[in-house]
């Protein structure tokens, strides 16, 4: 929705704790179904989408907190669907992949692809956690190779 588009094989869906039994409940209504092995729904087409709850931890040992979908300035709409904005994107995507090395270059590589993409350069890292600054400039000196 940022710009880069790839394959995937699910859908992130960032949710309340509060909110994620109706949210459960609808998906069920629609036909999709508990994999409970995999902690994932699943369409008849195969599409799975997975709960990222707000409050948890955007990384294994991350400082940074998945956000509240809430909070309007966590959020934009983009096609008529709410997204996150590019910087908490961005910021989930570092958060993320940092200290799990099987998440890791997926989202690095999908950072790289957002900064080159959306034309970014260092000076965005202030819309980010201070934690996660370093890497992401980082980021945008491999984007230019």
């Amino acid at each position: 929705m940022h710009g880069y588009q790839r394959n995937t094989v699910d859908v992130d869906v960032l949710i309340r704790a509060d909110d994620s039994d109706a949210v459960r409940e609808t998906l069920e209504i629609e036909g999709f179904v508990w994999d409970k092995r995999k902690k994932e729904f699943r369409a008849d087409d195969g599409i799975a989408i997975q709960f990222l709850l707000a409050g948890d931890r955007a990384g294994l040992a991350s400082e940074v907190m998945l956000p509240d979908p809430r909070d309007a300035k966590v959020t934009t709409t983009i096609e008529d669907l709410p997204v996150l904005t590019l910087a908490k994107l961005i910021e989930s995507k570092i958060a993320c992949g940092m200290g799990n090395l099987r998440r890791t270059h997926k989202d690095y590589a999908d950072v790289v692809e957002l900064i080159v993409c959306n034309r970014l350069n260092s000076s965005f890292a202030r819309y980010l956690h201070k934690s996660l600054r370093t890497t992401y400039r980082e980021l945008v000196l491999m984007s230019r190779g």
